[in-house]
């Protein structure tokens, strides 16, 4: 479940978020220092974006997270109740450690088909990869076993999504029994009205989804800082 956010915390250098986000709090800054990646990472997802909408906000994202309310997302947003982006898109990347999220605008975005994606390392480093450039790292702990969103989300009741998370590859794990993906995409992750359809089923690798929907049910003053509002897919790396 989703615990309610208090606010959000903008930070220098990326929102979508793991499904049991508790309360935002203070953290130090990303910017404090430019973590290093040691190794060959142990997780990289990529894909293909498209955000689109209309309303106050929107999004997509790609999203990696554990059981233990961490989660690190980069994704494309458009929100006019930002002094920063004032309602254009932007590329942003979010970040939940022990439930406390953060997270951070960078370059100017469109609604076009954009290629995005991450990479974690376990040194608890994650990277940022726009347009097939690594543009930054993070510092975020992760603990498997680990699970993969393709998602898009709304901002006010009214507000209206038309996102998709296109051609998705994922590589995770460094061991037997851990490594890839297990199963299939589950689209069944709806929240007020927002609803994420495979277009190419069955596929795992290379899955593309369509998040569409109209924001309705959200209580007086709520909003996607207050109540998850998200159209998700959803897919465990493998755990035996």
């Amino acid at each position: 479940m989703l615990t309610k956010r208090l606010r959000r915390l903008t930070l220098p250098l990326i929102g979508a978020t793991a499904l049991t986000v508790a309360l935002i709090a203070p953290v130090a800054p990303a910017s404090a220092a430019s973590p290093v990646p040691h190794g060959k990472p142990y997780v990289q997802y990529t894909a293909h974006l498209v955000e689109n909408g209309s309303g106050s906000g929107y999004s997509s994202y790609i999203n990696v997270h554990d059981a233990h309310n961490n989660a690190f997302a980069v994704g494309i947003q458009s929100d006019t109740g930002s002094a920063i982006s004032k309602g254009q898109p932007r590329f942003i990347w979010e970040r939940v450690q022990n439930g406390k999220f953060t997270y951070g605008y960078m370059g100017g975005a469109s609604h076009s088909k954009t290629s995005v994606g991450l990479r974690w390392y376990t040194n608890d480093v994650a990277s940022v990869i726009l347009n097939n450039r690594t543009v930054g790292t993070i510092a975020v702990n992760l603990d498997g076993r680990l699970f993969f969103n393709a998602e898009a989300n709304a901002r006010l009741n009214g507000d209206v999504v038309h996102s998709q998370v296109n051609d998705i590859s994922i590589a995770v794990g460094d061991k037997a029994g851990q490594t890839g993906l297990a199963g299939t995409w589950n689209t069944g992750f709806s929240f007020h009205g927002l609803k994420a359809k495979q277009t190419n089923s069955p596929k795992v690798q290379g899955a593309s989804f369509s998040i569409d929907g109209r924001v309705s049910g959200l209580p007086r003053g709520g909003n996607w800082d207050t109540t998850e509002v998200a159209g998700i897919a959803m897919i465990a790396q493998n755990w035996r």
